[in-house]
């Protein structure tokens, strides 16, 4: 019997997400026949029940990391792995902690073609009558923050001092995005066998009590997750064929949610790349996974079977 390591907590405010999705995680592999050895990541180590360990202790075949946030969705968690050689489930160093930075991220994006919004990237506060020229409503968002932590949407300019001050809160890099209006959409993207990249399914996202997907849609349940999202054929066509090649183009493993905005001219523009998505019963990748007909204990099994075989390769070449 292999064992898996279900990696969860993290010292972030998405530590009880983090958790959530863990457990989901936990039962899956249970399920898949594997002995769980369920860590959790707090500010002074790693604990396993009530007993501080090492990782390398465990003897673990493969990781699975769910930790959402720093550090284990900015690539510091995958770097430690890869140094000890242990097989895991997140993306590699560089695209975890590219895929953490939305400012940098789409830069590259829309170097490459895509379609992101208008932004900019601020140390501090800066003279607000930069924002005359601006579309509203815009966004202020963490540079580097998950589950929308941070993120206010910003009507009028009066507004913006204190949607700066609240992004701070969250991270020294503060990045400001026009709003793109229009249909939200989420499409989980994986990887079988070193095949093409598939999309498992696209889901809406219709915030029931705010005006964007904030904290309490994702996971309060103020909002409506649609799985098959109500769009047209061809725009679920193109929002695959966009998801895959940029999960192909920036080398992407795992399990990842690429989030966009459908506009009113039935156009997808890229808002976010989720490297580690949530798992918890309020997520959408399981919501996802069910609506395919898969389960999640063989998606998680099979994913983690082929980065024990990678690992090992690697060690062999």
């Amino acid at each position: 019997m292999k064992t898996v390591v279900v990696l969860a907590g993290g010292y972030s405010t998405e530590h009880q997400i983090s958790l959530a999705s863990g457990r989901t995680a936990e039962a899956a592999f249970i399920e898949a026949g594997y002995k769980v050895l369920f860590v959790v990541l707090k500010k002074d180590g790693f604990w396993l029940k009530d007993q501080l360990i090492k990782l390398t202790d465990l003897s673990a075949d493969f990781v699975f990391n769910v930790i959402h946030g720093t550090p284990g969705e900015d690539g510091h968690i995958a770097g430690m792995l890869e140094v000890f050689g242990i097989p895991h489930s997140s993306c590699p160093t560089f695209q975890s902690a590219l895929t953490f930075n939305k400012a940098r991220c789409n830069q590259i994006l829309r170097a490459a073609g895509y379609d992101v919004p208008k932004g900019q990237l601020f140390t501090q506060l800066p003279d607000l009558d930069l924002f005359s020229s601006w579309n509203f409503p815009v966004y202020v968002k963490p540079n580097r923050a998950g589950s929308s932590f941070g993120v206010t949407r910003v009507e009028a300019t009066e507004e913006l001092e204190a949607a700066f001050n609240y992004a701070f809160s969250e991270d020294d890099e503060v990045l400001v995005e026009e709003g793109v209006i229009g249909t939200e959409v989420g499409c989980g993207v994986l990887r079988y066998n070193g095949q093409q990249p598939e999309a498992i399914a696209i889901t809406e996202i219709v915030p029931t009590e705010a005006k964007f997907f904030d904290y309490k849609a994702k996971y309060e349940g103020k909002s409506q997750e649609i799985t098959p999202a109500r769009i047209s054929d061809k725009v679920a066509e193109k929002i695959s064929e966009i998801s895959t090649a940029v999960y192909d183009h920036l080398k992407l493993e795992g399990i990842v949610r690429i989030d966009f905005i459908i506009t009113t001219a039935q156009e997808p523009v890229m808002i976010e790349i989720n490297s580690i998505p949530g798992l918890s019963q309020a997520s959408i990748i399981p919501q996802q996974i069910a609506h395919r007909g898969w389960k999640l204990s063989e998606v998680l099994a099979q994913l983690a079977e082929e980065s024990i075989a990678r690992t090992q390769a690697k060690k062999i070449g």
